[in-house]
């Protein structure tokens, strides 16, 4: 199942209020790979200016890696991505954003309710 996995990723910076920006990555993928592989392989191997959490506790409990995949907020050390597929990425909660996929987890969530 060899093939380019696609992903755009929204960057910005909340100590500099320029607007969020869309890039996209290619990467060869001999299979599937989580989220945070493709993040690390793109860190790694074309721009290390991304931001995101590349810790990892291996048991999805601690949501460090907490993403926003196509609009759902999911696991990146969990959630694979398939060769040939096209993905957006953004930030788990971009009202306590601080830079591109980095969020402050201890802020508390804006409510929806009012």
């Amino acid at each position: 199942m060899r093939g380019t996995i696609r992903i755009s990723i929204r960057r910005a910076d909340a100590q500099k209020n320029l607007a969020p920006q869309f890039m996209t990555y290619e990467i060869e993928a001999e299979a599937e790979m989580t989220v945070l592989d493709a993040l690390n392989s793109i860190f790694y191997g074309s721009d290390s200016t991304l931001a995101y959490r590349r810790y990892r506790c291996g048991r999805k409990l601690c949501r460090s890696c907490e993403v926003k995949l196509d609009g759902k907020v999911t696991r990146g050390c969990a959630t694979l991505l398939r060769p040939g597929g096209k993905y957006t990425l953004e930030p788990a909660r971009p009202e306590a954003l601080i830079r591109d996929l980095v969020c402050d987890f201890d802020s508390p969530p804006i409510s929806s309710e009012r």
